[in-house]
């Protein structure tokens, strides 16, 4: 099978050349490439399948495990969530589990691990967890403890192959003992939700800590007078960072100083989408709270905006709109530097060898068709 008429995204830009591939991954890259069997993009664009590394939902769903209730089990929402997120250009979701309800989100654990590759759609790919350690007082409860070896250990059954990135405050105490502990079971240590202050951070980072839970969001306002973690972040090439680029997560003026200060290299989009996300426009309730969607926001019973709405091919296209980046910078940001910035070699680039995770989109950011291992799972 080869994609023709495409303009591909590679590197950085977008070329004209054909993409073969087939179940096993993408098997040549160029001109005049033979094979019969074809796919015409008709001049659209083609990215490699988003990895989306910060998700907790959608469409009424979480990821978050819950009873049963009006959309069925947990496994028939994960299910939803695992054969809807194609429709949106995700070929890879990292199920991130926030918070302090640990025992919830032990069991979450669990079961994701039950369900994991049972169903056609998006791979299941790796754990997020975010929230679990915070310092921040708005995210403080009467359950939040200190990172410790053993707490960690307890959440993930003592296992952690299938966690990529685990979020801490590195002014608690025991924080840089933990750092280190984390980067020798192969998982990256995130900072988030915190109070600390940049000299934490960077001795975080001389522990290992390496990236940032969505930049700017759960982080202190920043002070002329006192040097935080979001400035920490800004400055210490050690340590990437997540950006949501809807125009609302953060401001654009501060979207455009993050980029040119850390380098695009450095950062990388989520959608940070949540179980009030991907909703008509209107009104809905949503764990037992009137809600409203609209222009792309949730708004909460006395109209403030609560979250954003909208999915990830979405925001793609407000990271141009809103925020007046060009289509190269957002394919950069979602579509190959996460892959970058996470260390995944297999997938999220459009390159001979990885896996034939691929997105058709219009110029809009419409998907037109997504393949997930050689295989559409899903055609507009």
């Amino acid at each position: 099978m080869k994609i023709i008429n495409a303009r591909v995204f590679i590197d950085g830009q977008f070329v004209n050349t054909e993409v073969r591939f087939d179940e096993t991954g993408i098997t040549a890259i160029g001109n005049d490439l033979p094979d019969t069997d074809v796919i015409d993009a008709e001049g659209n664009y083609l990215y490699a399948g988003i990895i989306d590394c910060h998700n907790h939902g959608g469409w009424l769903r979480s990821f978050a495990y819950g009873e049963e209730d009006e959309f069925g089990t947990y496994e028939d929402r994960v299910k939803f969530l695992v054969e809807k997120l194609p429709e949106v250009g995700v070929t890879t979701v990292y199920p991130t589990l926030g918070g302090t309800q640990y025992e919830r989100i032990a069991r979450t654990v669990r079961e994701i691990r039950k369900i994991r590759g049972k169903y056609e759609g998006t791979r299941i790919g790796d754990l997020q967890f975010e929230g679990v350690y915070p310092s921040l007082k708005r995210y403080m409860t009467a359950n939040a403890v200190s990172p410790s070896k053993e707490h960690s250990d307890w959440l993930v059954d003592n296992d952690y192959s299938d966690v990529a990135l685990f979020h801490v405050s590195p002014d608690l105490p025991g924080s840089m003992e933990w750092c280190d502990y984390m980067v020798s079971q192969g998982v990256d240590p995130t900072v988030g939700n915190t109070e600390a202050s940049a000299y934490d951070v960077f001795e975080a980072a001389d522990h290992g800590l390496c990236q940032a839970d969505h930049m700017f969001n759960g982080f202190k306002a920043m002070h002329h007078r006192e040097a935080g973690a979001a400035a920490a972040v800004m400055y210490d090439d050690r340590i990437k960072a997540q950006l949501t680029c809807d125009g609302y997560h953060v401001d654009p003026v501060w979207v455009k100083i993050l980029i040119k200060i850390k380098g695009i290299d450095k950062v990388y989009g989520v959608s940070d989408m949540s179980d009030a996300s991907g909703l008509p426009e209107g009104t809905h309730i949503v764990n037992g709270k009137k809600i409203t969607a609209k222009d792309g926001f949730i708004y909460s019973e006395d109209g403030y905006i609560t979250s954003g709405n909208m999915a990830i091919n979405q925001i793609m296209k407000a990271a141009r709109d809103r925020c007046g980046l060009t289509m190269e910078e957002v394919g950069t940001l979602y579509a190959e530097n996460v892959a970058r910035c996470i260390n995944v070699t297999d997938r999220g680039k459009i390159e001979v060898g990885r896996k034939s995770d691929l997105i058709l989109m219009t110029e809009d950011y419409e998907v037109l068709q997504t393949i997930i291992g050689g295989k559409t799972v899903y055609k507009k």
